[in-house]
């Protein structure tokens, strides 16, 4: 897996932790969200919320080059690898997603890009770290966190408020390494789309993941004490 390195990730926390405490706002058991909803916090941890991003480089930078690429592809690629263009998956999930709710989006997203074949960035990018677009991914397949990005991308493209999405960059101990999923807020709940698991489930029902953080394009959340990982809360 996946995202990065347990020693890298803790040393971005560790230094985020030293941001003014007045640009955070502790919120728990729930996360207060802009409109006046509500979330509960993710695995029984409490949440620290941050509304900058800037120096989740990884993250802002495929925001920025996502963005490039939907404006600059007005057309449908005719092949896979045709670039400039929107992937025909892409054009063909977003119409299978126009008559269906908020779960049967949740359902053919998580099932459909499951399907797309586990790459490391090495191989793709030939470095260490690279977060893909949902374009990339479609056309080179990707690691944990570009299934999470490509899963965000598209329920926000079908209309999905950013709100009730966030990528969660988290440790797994099952295997004694770092993961990213998709987690979505429907009713009440918190749901998880991850690339390891082809069935969507509720967070509260997996015990073997400790979130580091959680971020989406309004802002990003610390996650101490629950379910949360001991040794980045210590920093």
């Amino acid at each position: 897996m996946r995202v990065g390195s347990y020693a890298s990730t803790v040393a971005l926390l560790a230094l985020l932790s030293l941001t003014p405490a007045a640009s955070f706002a502790a919120r728990t058991p729930e996360t207060e969200v802009d409109g006046g909803a509500t979330h509960p916090a993710l695995f029984g941890s409490r949440e620290i919320h941050a509304q900058s991003t800037w120096r989740f480089k990884q993250w802002t930078d495929m925001i920025e080059r996502t963005q490039y690429e939907f404006d600059r592809s007005p057309g449908v690629c005719k092949t896979n690898r045709d670039e400039n263009c929107m992937p025909q998956e892409w054009r063909q999930l977003l119409d299978q997603m126009a008559n269906l709710d908020l779960r049967g989006k949740l359902e053919l997203a998580n099932h459909a890009l499951n399907q797309r074949p586990y790459v490391t960035t090495e191989r793709n990018w030939h470095r260490a770290m690279y977060w893909e677009t949902p374009y990339e991914f479609l056309r080179y397949g990707g690691q944990c966190q570009d299934y999470a990005i490509a899963k965000y991308e598209l329920l926000r493209a079908a209309g999905v408020p950013i709100e009730d999405l966030r990528m969660v960059v988290l440790h797994d101990t099952a295997n004694g390494l770092d993961h990213a999923v998709l987690a979505a807020y429907v009713d009440g709940d918190v749901l998880l789309l991850d690339n390891l698991n082809p069935q969507i489930v509720p967070a509260d029902s997996v015990d073997i993941y400790r979130p580091y953080y959680s971020i989406n394009e309004t802002g990003w959340w610390l996650h101490i004490g629950g379910r949360a990982m001991s040794r980045v809360a210590s920093n």
